[in-house]
């Protein structure tokens, strides 16, 4: 119990003070970039808007963007499925939702080369950060909680930053349903190894 004698009123701090304990849990990563470089993905975009200009059409599938839209090695069993086996019923829901509205977006610029490679370029950085972030907490067991702040901080805000001026009008709920397609597809797995 605090001592009712004891006052803070006069106290200069230069950092932390609390009566009782200081939490610091939170981690905070900042992305940051050089905007006179040209980026990949920027020059992708570039290209998007000259074919759009020129309403260009393309006919084919883009291998990566194949690779990814393609069922890969493992059980094929239903996006819920494998949510509820790597403990993540609540996302069920969202994950169908979001999951339908990426794929949405995919047909609405199938004719599009640059738009597929962007696709592609975001599916691939979704992949690659899902197995370097969110996969070890997975394997450690972390909860939901912590899953879901790994997932925004090194998922969402990243791929959304490199979206820059987003002409593709790619938003939140369907960056997470790149995760949820992926997901879907097995290259994603939320169950303990």
């Amino acid at each position: 119990m605090a001592d009712p004698n004891v006052t803070q009123s006069q106290n200069v701090v230069r950092g932390d003070q609390a009566g009782r304990d200081v939490n610091k849990s939170t981690t905070i990563v900042n992305y940051s970039f050089d905007a006179s470089q040209p980026t990949p993905i920027g020059l992708l975009i570039e290209k998007f808007r000259k074919e759009q200009a020129e309403d260009k059409q393309f006919r084919d599938i883009i291998a990566k963007l194949e690779h990814f839209s393609k069922v890969a090695d493992g059980k094929l069993s239903s996006l819920s499925e494998k949510l509820e086996s790597g403990g993540c019923k609540s996302h069920v829901e969202f994950a169908e939702k979001a999951k339908e509205l990426f794929a949405k977006k995919l047909v609405e610029f199938q004719y599009s080369e640059s738009a597929q490679r962007i696709h592609a370029y975001l599916l691939a950085e979704v992949w690659s950060r899902f197995h370097r972030f969110v996969r070890p907490l997975i394997a450690e067991g972390a909860d939901i909680h912590a899953l879901n702040c790994c997932v925004e901080v090194h998922i969402i805000q990243p791929v959304q930053s490199m979206l820059g001026e987003n002409d593709l009008e790619l938003y939140s709920d369907e960056i997470n349903g790149m995760l949820y397609f992926l997901t879907g597809n097995c290259h994603i797995r939320w169950d303990k190894c």
